[in-house]
């Protein structure tokens, strides 16, 4: 018997690279394209935007580079904008999930980490949802973390938290916590 389509697409896992401006969000994230299941060969994409990336049949994985904080967006735009790029891959895809940066404190238009991570859960419902923090960056300087009481905040949504080193590799070949953050999507 044929598995009936879903009526909206479903989210199933968000990724948050979360980080001061600069602190190597995008870098991070592209680095996942060092795990070959993500399609390019283990090349890591340099272009300001990283296409849709088909995970199987029914799940892929949009990129978002750069944070809502630093386009100056609102939550209602930057969910606005999550829900058309899921509405234009609807006809290919019922299952997606999301690999995004953020910063990790509120700017003039848009809420601190923990709000947007509540209004994720309470809008969109995923199934998962993990945030990375980057300390050191990838200047080898301090990060903002999240403090305790924030990180208890997530927790009871779930989220979960966990802490990565930013800093940039001694050679360009490697390429560090990609396989780690990559994983996240692994279904298999």
């Amino acid at each position: 018997m044929e598995q009936s389509r879903p009526r909206r697409p479903h989210l199933e896992r968000v990724l948050i690279v979360a980080g001061d401006q600069n602190a190597g969000k995008s870098t991070l994230l592209r680095r996942m394209f060092v795990d070959p299941r993500l399609g390019t060969e283990g090349v890591i994409p340099t272009s300001p935007r990283i296409p849709l990336v088909a995970l199987s049949r029914e799940r892929c994985l949009l990129f978002r580079l750069s944070s809502p904080h630093e386009k100056g967006e609102s939550l209602n735009l930057f969910l606005k904008k999550l829900g058309r790029s899921m509405n234009r891959a609807w006809r290919h895809f019922w299952r997606f999930n999301l690999a995004c940066a953020m910063q990790p404190t509120a700017t003039n238009l848009t809420p601190d980490l923990v709000t947007i991570c509540t209004e994720i859960h309470r809008r969109l419902w995923p199934e998962r949802v993990r945030v990375v923090q980057i300390d050191p960056r990838q200047d080898n300087q301090r990060g903002t973390l999240l403090a305790a009481h924030e990180i208890d905040r997530l927790r009871r949504l779930p989220v979960e938290v966990l802490t990565i080193d930013g800093r940039q590799p001694a050679t360009p070949t490697q390429h560090p916590n990609g396989f780690l953050l990559a994983d996240f999507f692994d279904f298999t």
